[in-house]
């Protein structure tokens, strides 16, 4: 990094098909200033709707755009989103992050100082498109009808998603998780799209867990982006756990 310099060129994982149905992978992004410290105390926002405001207002360009809306933001895929926080927390404050991972067997706080310009990264190769997740569930679903359904198409979540969803995190983080899943199902068997919205989070919740571990194993091991999965061993009772990189806490200075 120079001294003063302010705006760095990324690349998205994925990127975003513009309006002559071009895959737009370069953006520019600045560090944040004092206007962006304030949306982080914003409270009419949601989490979604943070990371939105804040990718919107630090995006210089975006591909070929150079006035980057809120809508462009909110349909960005969720890997690029995350890729673009984490940059955007790089160029402002650097690599270093206090982390901390809660263990699950003795509940003991394990702080890890990280290195966020290791973290890995996984990208789309140059020319290659995005394509529907396709899974066989073993157990599957049984609907009103007594109809048997196995096989699941999904795509990935946008920020609109994010959006959707952020409110409820909070309260019930399973719902959340379970309504983003549900947002992301193109096709479920032969079920009509009329009836997974009519049926809602109640389908995922009838899947035996087996079929939920398997879900949300192949919707994480297929989605490009940064991956905030650390191995993390805690000191008091040495159990080796994956934790997972709270990037609520990116902006905070320790």
């Amino acid at each position: 990094m120079n001294p003063g310099q302010r705006e760095f060129e990324v690349y998205l994982p994925i990127g975003y098909t513009d309006s002559a149905d071009h895959v737009q992978r370069r953006a520019v992004l600045r560090k944040m200033s004092g206007h962006e410290e304030a949306l982080l105390y914003d409270t009419s926002l949601n989490a979604g709707q943070l990371v939105t405001e804040l990718l919107r207002s630090c995006l210089v360009r975006l591909g070929d755009m150079t006035e980057v809306s809120t809508d462009a933001v909110a349909q960005l895929y969720t890997a690029d989103r995350n890729y673009l926080l984490l940059e955007l927390r790089r160029i402002t404050l650097g690599d270093r992050l206090q982390a901390s991972y809660p263990c699950p067997r003795c509940h003991n706080d394990v702080a890890i100082v990280e290195d966020l310009g290791q973290i890995a990264v996984r990208r789309l190769n140059e020319g290659e498109t995005l394509t529907p997740i396709d899974l066989d569930l073993d157990d599957g679903y049984f609907d009103r009808q007594g109809q048997h359904h196995t096989h699941l198409t999904m795509t990935l979540p946008r920020g609109k998603d994010e959006e959707f969803v952020s409110p409820m995190a909070t309260r019930d983080p399973l719902k959340a998780q379970d309504a983003l899943l549900l947002r992301c199902i193109e096709r479920f068997g032969t079920l009509p799209q009329a009836a997974l919205e009519a049926y809602g989070v109640k389908i995922l919740r009838d899947l035996t867990l087996a079929d939920r571990y398997k879900l949300q194993q192949t919707f994480h091991e297929q989605m490009p982006g940064v991956d905030f999965r650390r191995d993390v061993q805690c000191p008091n009772c040495h159990t080796t756990f994956n934790g997972v990189m709270d990037v609520s806490n990116f902006f905070v200075v320790s």
